[in-house]
């Protein structure tokens, strides 16, 4: 018998592409779903002038999940790097389909590589990880905060307040727009954000048979590589105050990872990386986060407990 599906999700273009990439995936089993699908506006999408540094980790799930909890929705659609890494109660994440590119991309008017852009170009992004990094690729580099989906931000590229973007790779694909793209950073001079690429979806702990249904489109690369990245996340405190990152793949069975720590104007970063085996990702991300900390990174994490 069918199971009728009640699906959150944010009602960006991306969020319901990110949404149907699920659900299709779904319809392809022995025992699909039914699903009706609710946009719910997130407390990030009504602030949309606001820097993301200062909205927090969480601020674009916690509606979805209050509507989980309340028995509105069954399950809700997430990028997995808006998700924190402390779990709310009663909630169950399954990591669903294989991950898209993790890595950032540079959009820009003159389609060149940010080598190539004149000196002193305007580079928009609200993300401080970016930020750290692109100042120390370029130092000359005006690195301006930019907020609004992808597309919007993709427009303003284009436009005449800046001279590029740089955005996640994942998003301009899923929106077929990968013509855009000037330059792919590779994820050691960008290390991309813990999960970038990723979908998840959020269901009530108790619901067994969704969570069964669910676990036949788990990707179990993407579910080893985000749970180094998480791991390392948690290791380094959740909530840091700099910028973090971190990005594992897998080759055959064994895991590589690379991560950073960075002030935020990027004066200060340690980059390092790691190798282990695939079968416990969890140590792994946490002995990424040891070595780096041993490292210098513990300073760095000082520096933003002290502002």
């Amino acid at each position: 018998m069918t199971m009728q599906v009640v699906v959150g999700t944010r009602g960006s273009r991306l969020a319901l592409v990110q949404t149907e990439a699920v659900l299709a995936r779904l319809k392809l089993l022995a025992n699909p779903i039914s699903p009706r699908v609710v946009e719910i506006k997130s407390s990030g999408d009504a602030m949309p002038e606001t820097p993301l540094a200062k909205l927090g980790k969480g601020i674009f799930i916690k509606e979805l999940e209050m509507a989980l909890l309340q028995g509105k929705i069954d399950m809700a659609v997430h990028s997995l790097k808006d998700l924190p890494v402390e779990m709310t109660d009663g909630l169950t994440v399954v990591v669903v389909c294989e991950r898209q590119d993790p890595r950032d991309v540079l959009v820009n008017k003159a389609n060149t590589p940010l080598a190539e852009m004149k000196p002193g170009a305007v580079i928009g992004t609200s993300s401080p990880r970016r930020l750290a990094q692109l100042r120390v690729l370029r130092e000359d580099l005006k690195v301006e905060p930019i907020r609004g989906n992808v597309e919007t931000r993709l427009n303003k590229a284009l436009g005449q307040d800046y001279d590029g973007v740089v955005v996640a790779a994942a998003g301009v694909a899923r929106l077929g727009l990968e013509g855009h793209i000037s330059q792919y950073f590779d994820p050691f001079d960008i290390v991309p954000e813990p999960g970038q690429g990723a979908l998840a979806v959020e269901v009530r702990s108790e619901n067994r048979e969704l969570l069964h249904i669910l676990s036949q489109i788990e990707d179990p690369q993407t579910r080893i590589a985000v749970a180094a990245e998480r791991a390392f996340v948690e290791e380094m405190g959740g909530g840091c105050k700099v910028p973090i990152a971190a990005h594992a793949w897998l080759e055959g069975k064994i895991l590589h990872m690379v991560g950073m720590v960075a002030s935020e104007d990027g004066n200060q970063m340690v980059k390092t990386r790691l190798e282990s085996a695939s079968d416990e990702p969890g140590e792994a991300g946490t002995a990424l986060a040891k070595k780096l900390l041993s490292m210098g990174a513990m300073d760095i994490l000082n520096l933003g407990a002290d502002s």
